[in-house]
């Protein structure tokens, strides 16, 4: 577990260093999200419909659930994953019952942090505020066939536009990052990391005061900045389809 978590705080780290590769096809191509935006809760309450609520064994609120009052089917849940008092996951249901979108709040307010989006009950997208600023500042894209994450789109300067694409191949991770603020990733600011965190492609060296950037004597690379901060309290697996129905619930 501690070994996981070293690689991947040194993968995020490496986002700083510059390198000479050129991007990756389906990084240089990678279409920008319509700019940040705050995180939108989609309503569940028990105006739309009828209402039934699980307490948890001390009373608290723990589920509460809407069902539409024609059709009986369930709309949306609320849940209290924490045990707080105060909501931190909903989920919203297809007319079939699958699982089409989720929410999650994972500060101390009821701020969504997080909304995932599912088609055939696989998730193909989550937009995330890994910041606590209110608006979204990830977009992670998702391959519905295997569950696997294959892009992520970053505003990591908090301007509203994209200036970080990372793409994902196998064990591989390209990171594509723009610093002139032309929208577009800059060739000599790309890196791929392999699993163990390390760059397969090499890093440009630092330029030195003498204007020797290639060869020996060369200035090492400065030290990176630390890794953005996650939320980590991330809800269930992606192929979650939608949870059955609590039987005995309280009105």
């Amino acid at each position: 577990m501690v070994d996981h978590l070293v690689k991947r705080v040194l993968l995020i780290m490496w986002l700083a260093v510059a390198c000479s590769s050129t991007p990756e096809k389906s990084t240089a191509e990678a279409k920008t999200p319509e700019g940040a935006k705050p995180l939108e809760h989609e309503k569940c309450d028990d105006s739309m419909g009828r209402a039934e609520v699980l307490n948890a064994s001390d009373g608290k609120f723990a589920l509460k659930q809407i069902f539409d009052k024609t059709s009986g089917r369930e709309l949306c849940r609320i849940a209290d994953l924490n045990h707080d008092g105060k909501p931190d996951m909903y989920e919203f249901y297809n007319a079939d019952g699958s699982l089409r979108r989720r929410e999650g709040a994972y500060e101390n307010t009821d701020a969504i942090s997080e909304i995932q989006i599912y088609e055939n009950g696989k998730l193909v997208r989550r937009e995330r505020d890994t910041t606590g600023q209110r608006k979204i500042d990830t977009w992670d894209t998702y391959d519905p066939a295997t569950g696997k994450l294959v892009k992520r789109e970053r505003d990591n300067n908090g301007d509203g536009k994209v200036d970080q694409w990372w793409t994902f191949d196998g064990q591989n991770t390209t990171i594509a990052i723009d610093k002139n603020g032309d929208g577009q990733p800059d060739p000599d600011q790309t890196i791929t990391v392999g699993p163990n965190g390390q760059a397969i492609t090499p890093p440009k060296p630092a330029d030195t005061a003498t204007g020797d950037a290639g060869g020996g004597g060369g200035a090492t690379l400065p030290p990176p900045p630390p890794p953005p901060v996650l939320y980590s309290a991330t809800p269930t697996s992606p192929d979650a389809g939608a949870p059955k129905k609590k039987p005995g619930a309280k009105k």
